[in-house]
């Protein structure tokens, strides 16, 4: 990188590093000549592959969530990749300085709605193509909300079988025993 003198002072300039990709661009990146920044196609790759993709689904259908609780309709795709990637706006990287307004839109569009596809796929979230805030969870989700949801249950109020047993536990005969001083004490 080369430092630029300006009146305030040493200005950086930055890189963007472009994926050249032998095949067509990933299916998000269609559309688009100039081929897609490095930062969009790792962080795509974080959001579908095995591992990366069960924790973002389950931080997407955790917000959902919230966010249908708290307003009673959906996040938009914006809101939620925002909520994800707060640090850099909702969006994986910047855009190539080539890109058009067009080309801006088709690529988000395309990245978000793939990934959101990923996660619908794992059954984590839902939503409805071209309906504004029709983000919800999924049947996946739901279910593991609701095993959850019994477990904790479960752990706060045990079930007859499991009082029978401590009860049992109470009825053991208590004998004396005596210490190293010759002092008694109860023992089961």
């Amino acid at each position: 990188m080369k430092a630029v003198a300006s009146r305030d002072g040493p200005v950086q300039a930055t890189t963007i590093v472009m994926v050249e990709m032998s095949e067509s661009y990933p299916i998000w990146w269609q559309g688009i000549e100039t081929p897609p920044p490095a930062e969009w196609v790792y962080m795509f790759e974080d959001f579908t592959e095995e591992v990366g993709a069960e924790q973002w689904a389950l931080a997407a259908a955790i917000f959902i969530t919230q966010t249908r609780r708290r307003t009673s309709v959906g996040p938009t795709f914006a809101e939620l990749f925002t909520y994800l990637l707060p640090d850099t706006g909702g969006l994986p990287g910047a855009f190539p300085h080539s890109l058009d307004f067009a080309e801006r839109r088709r690529a988000v569009a395309g990245f978000r709605g793939h990934a959101a596809i990923e996660w619908r796929r794992r059954g984590m979230i839902s939503f409805d193509r071209g309906v504004i805030r029709s983000l919800r969870v999924g049947r996946e989700f739901r279910e593991r909300s609701r095993r959850r949801q019994r477990a904790r249950e479960a752990a706060r109020h045990p079930s007859e079988s499991e009082r029978g047993s401590t009860s049992a536990l109470a009825n053991i005969d208590v004998r004396q025993e005596s210490n190293a001083e010759g002092h008694a004490y109860a023992r089961e």
